[in-house]
């Protein structure tokens, strides 16, 4: 600001004001928007006030009630902890219906490193500072917010192919090895030749080396303006293979509400 002084008084008057403001980054509306269609539950923590904190969460499209201001970084690592005490709706059968949150953290400065080594991943920002980056599992090389729904839509495709092979090696070897143990030789008289058996040995494994390396057929899913997420390439229609197949447990148990499945939550440190 630049003030005017009276010579015969101590009166100033005003005549201009300078206000800086970081401006909000064109990928992270649709960004929050994407991990919401992964039934993600995105929360804001950050050190600035809460006036800033609550404008900018309304502008990208995080809800009020997940916005934390006013935050030291020993606060956003408490805040971590809480969020991963918290118990959720599991789809899986095993668990008995709930399962304890996982937290990821997207940060890129000093006062975020301790969040960023608290979560289950931490995610940092290629430009951010060289502590965040050391302390995160994950860097974004392209500083692109877009890239935070990629590694997440890639490490669920990687996992439930995970599952599928694992799934398919199990039953596989439970279908196979009844026979090549001669168990029903004394009704059918039928006995599986020795190089037939190892056929059979060889193309389980084979196989499921093929299904993993079909993983090098993926291609990253393309974030639209809206939030909504355009799978590509051959992977979408086995990742739901495997989706199905591994969930095949859970079909017998009535739920109540939409099933969520994924992280619990990902808290984004640096929208700005």
């Amino acid at each position: 600001s630049d003030c005017i002084a009276d010579d015969d008084s101590e009166q100033r008057l005003v005549i201009g004001v300078l206000g800086i403001l970081d401006s909000v980054e064109v990928n992270a509306k649709s960004t929050i928007a994407a991990l919401k269609a992964l039934h993600i539950d995105v929360w804001m923590c950050t050190g600035d006030h809460d006036e800033t904190a609550k404008a900018v969460a309304h502008a990208v499209g995080i809800d009020a009630e997940n916005v934390c201001s006013n935050i030291s970084p020993e606060g956003k690592a408490d805040l971590i902890t809480r969020l991963q005490r918290r118990r959720r709706e599991s789809d899986n059968y095993w668990s008995g219906g709930e399962r304890r949150g996982k937290v990821a953290v997207v940060g890129d400065g000093i006062n975020d490193s301790i969040a960023l080594a608290r979560a289950d991943v931490g995610i940092a920002i290629g430009a951010g500072t060289e502590v965040a980056v050391e302390a995160a599992d994950i860097v974004l090389v392209r500083s692109n917010l877009h890239d935070v729904v990629v590694a997440l839509h890639l490490s669920r495709v990687v996992f439930n192919r995970i599952k599928m092979n694992f799934v398919w090696a199990v039953g596989y070897n439970l279908f196979a090895l009844p026979f090549a143990a001669g168990l029903f030789y004394p009704w059918t008289e039928w006995r599986v030749p020795p190089a037939f058996a190892g056929f059979m040995m060889a193309f389980s494994s084979v196989s499921v080396v093929t299904s993993s390396l079909l993983l090098r057929a993926y291609a990253k899913p393309i974030v639209n303006e809206d939030g909504t997420i355009y799978e590509q390439g051959c992977c979408p229609s086995l990742h739901r293979i495997g989706s199905v197949i591994c969930l095949l447990p859970s079909i017998f148990k009535v739920r109540q509400s939409p099933t969520k499945r994924g992280w619990t939550s990902v808290e984004i440190n640096q929208i700005v």
